[in-house]
């Protein structure tokens, strides 16, 4: 999908924040932070109402998906801006290519057989010696 973010980041940072949650708290910390990306980036809130979606999260599970939702979504935003600061840009540079006259074309570079240069005055002279000659 154009303009939709296709992944999250997850900062090591965060490690010792949820090094020691039991593997069931961590699988469900990492299924809720998925559906939140993918609602975010679909520009849905992915974070209300997580509670009732994953009831058995534990407290400190859930605290550990507040603070990592806020990143997810301010990845989210800053996402969001940068596709439109591009966009903006393109229709900007479309707009000035369309008011912008096309620039002159070069004339043609002349081929080899139009590029006769005069040879200098000694070599005339040993080339007309030759020619008297009859070696020419």
């Amino acid at each position: 999908m154009r303009g939709k973010r296709s992944s999250i980041l997850l900062y090591f940072d965060n490690y010792h924040r949820v090094a020691g949650l039991p593997d069931e708290q961590l699988g469900l910390l990492f299924r809720a932070l998925m559906e939140c990306g993918e609602r975010e980036s679909g520009g849905q809130d992915g974070i209300t109402g997580f509670e009732s979606r994953y009831p058995a999260m534990s407290e400190k599970t859930q605290m550990a998906f507040l603070f990592m939702a806020d990143t997810i979504r301010r990845d989210a935003a800053a996402y969001a801006e940068k596709c439109a600061n591009y966009q903006s840009a393109a229709r900007r540079r479309a707009e000035r290519s369309r008011a912008e006259p096309a620039p002159a074309a070069a004339p043609p570079k002349p081929g080899p057989e139009e590029e006769i240069v005069p040879a200098p005055a000694a070599i005339r002279r040993q080339l007309e010696a030759l020619i008297r000659e009859g070696r020419g």
